[in-house]
């Protein structure tokens, strides 16, 4: 079995269960944003001028994000999840937008794939709703750890050690051969605690 795209582990399928089965749905559908916060990626080619304290504030909004360990508990999860859906929706973003599942919506970059929002929503979105989504342990590297290419070498590295064929794609997990099962199925969280430890062991 191929699995393409694979950048997560168990605790993204953790996210979309225990938001399915909340009353208000954390998130909603379309790619995923949380690694595009404002302020952390620039345009390539592009010289531009950035106000250091829009800089400060981008990266505050990143650090105070609920994180979700490898051992976060469903019921953490769930909890957070609860606390982002309620601010989308009472900032007022859509009810249908809201209940399709998980909780990669983006507050900073909303689309208007579910109909079009009012520059008042977008802000209030933005502003109040930024800090309270729940972020993946391995997001949170990706956008503030400058070694995190060296942790997802290390982190393929520990798969294949284990006989797991996992294969790099412009420095993400873009797919491995076989989705590890009974036994080896544990490498997958494993590996990704063994190549990021380094980074891991940081985080509050």
């Amino acid at each position: 079995m191929s699995i393409i795209d694979f950048s997560r582990s168990r605790s993204a399928a953790a996210v979309v269960t225990a938001a399915a089965t909340l009353t208000l749905a954390a998130g909603c559908s379309g790619a995923a944003k949380t690694d595009s916060s404002p302020g952390v990626q620039g345009t390539a080619g592009v010289a531009s001028i950035q106000k250091p304290s829009a800089a400060a504030s981008a990266e505050t909004v990143a650090t105070e994000r609920p994180l979700i360990r490898l051992d976060t508990s469903e019921e953490e999860i769930k909890r957070v999840s609860d606390v982002f859906a309620d601010c989308l929706l009472t900032n007022g973003l859509p009810k249908a937008a809201v209940m399709k599942g998980g909780t990669t919506i983006d507050p900073a970059d909303i689309s208007d794939v579910w109909g079009p929002l009012s520059d008042k929503v977008r802000a209030d979105l933005k502003k109040n709703c930024a800090s309270k989504q729940p972020e993946f342990a391995r997001d949170r590297a990706r956008r503030l750890d400058p070694a995190y290419a060296d942790h997802m070498e290390a982190f393929v590295k520990c798969l294949k050690d284990h006989d797991i064929k996992a294969v790099l794609k412009d420095g993400e997990l873009s797919s491995i051969d076989e989705m590890p099962t009974g036994g080896k199925a544990h490498w997958m969280q494993d590996c990704e605690q063994e190549g990021f430890a380094g980074y891991y062991s940081t985080l509050k």
